[in-house]
């Protein structure tokens, strides 16, 4: 035993260098097949492929799309997670939240009270909404097929009213596998709109509904009774108005797109919200203090960005959030927390309007 004591020793010591240098290897490996993974369906996408190669994110038409890692968590607690993550059309207005037993993953969206399974749905997830009737009208046949079928192969399924996210336990490696993530996630957020589509709005704001019907006259856009809200263009741009559900209360959400014009990589975000995974890059700063307070602001070209948030657009946009929550990119300008009163839109139009005309988009 005495004479193999040595060559075990060299055995050991040989093995612990290698299986470090492998481990390193292979995670490195596996980092270069993620970003291939990324840029290869972002392309297929027609999405921006991330230069770094840690995401893919984007607009697939009015949706957000993100899959990548995030930080999730406080203070000792804060950790890496990956998730992906898919914007719905247009929020369900529900209180809505359907997500496995035993995920306890802190949502920053509303939910409303827990509601008894439905038999035809998998016993192992949790529901919520506020209507348990308008609820199990939503999760007719087409999307519990589509439920079972995502759940099968990604348990960790959360929807809430606004998007449709799964949490994952790595990055996806393989180009084949990503893309079925993204197309399972688009699948079911077309499905559960056009189930939304056909039930009728909440009590509380079905009695708005002539409200919104004429504010869709003044406009000359379409009226959408099931949300309720309005949608169309104006001058040429999408206009979308929907009553969203928030812990507050009914809310009113406001998406206005832009002109097409050359990408800037601009994000304007209010400073109060969080800073979470559509953000990323360095803040940019314009020395006017009303502005920078309100506002982070990132791009491709800082230089640029300055040149395009002159101070009129500056001034029009600080005086935006005094009606809600102001985000701005390169498609797109958005307003939530708006009052749920659609007597108040019409000059919250118009400002987004001008603001959209002075920034040329």
């Amino acid at each position: 035993m005495d004479a193999l004591t040595p060559l075990v020793c060299l055995a050991v010591g040989i093995a612990i260098p290698v299986v470090a240098l492998f481990l390193l290897v292979r995670r490195g490996w596996r980092q270069l097949a993620v970003a291939r993974s990324y840029g290869e369906v972002s392309r297929r996408l027609g999405l921006d492929v991330d230069t770094r190669g840690v995401a893919l994110q984007g607009h697939l038409g009015e949706q957000r799309i993100w899959v990548g890692q995030v930080m999730i968590g406080h203070g000792t607690e804060r950790r890496m997670a990956c998730w992906g993550v898919l914007d719905l059309e247009r929020p369900l207005g529900l209180g809505f939240l359907l997500r496995r037993r035993g995920l306890r993953e802190r949502l920053r969206r509303s939910r409303g009270p827990k509601l008894p399974l439905d038999e035809r749905i998998d016993r192992g997830v949790e529901l919520h909404g506020d209507d348990a009737a308008r609820v199990r009208q939503l999760l007719g046949d087409p999307v519990r097929a589509l439920l079972r079928t995502t759940l099968e192969r990604w348990p960790d399924l959360v929807i809430t009213d606004a998007s449709v996210r799964v949490m994952l336990r790595r990055p996806p490696a393989r180009a084949g596998e990503l893309h079925d993530l993204v197309d399972a996630m688009r699948a079911l957020a077309a499905e559960l709109v056009r189930a939304r589509r056909a039930i009728p709005p909440p009590p509380p704001l079905g009695a708005q509904a002539a409200e919104w019907e004429r504010l869709a006259q003044e406009l000359g856009v379409t009226f959408e009774p099931a949300f309720p809200g309005v949608a169309g263009t104006l001058d040429g741009r999408p206009l979308r108005i929907t009553t969203i559900r928030t812990e507050e209360g009914y809310r009113t959400e406001l998406r206005l797109g832009f002109l097409p014009h050359r990408r800037t990589g601009l994000q304007v975000r209010e400073q109060k919200g969080p800073d979470g995974y559509w953000s990323v890059g360095q803040d940019i700063q314009f020395g006017d203090a009303s502005f920078d307070h309100a506002f982070v602001v990132k791009g491709y070209d800082p230089e640029q960005v300055r040149e395009l948030l002159a101070p009129a657009v500056r001034e029009r946009l600080v005086a935006l959030t005094a009606a809600g929550r102001i985000d701005v990119d390169d498609l797109r300008l958005h307003a939530g927390g708006l009052p749920a009163d659609p007597r108040r839109m019409a000059p919250i139009v118009r400002d987004a309007i001008v603001a959209a005309d002075l920034l040329g988009w």
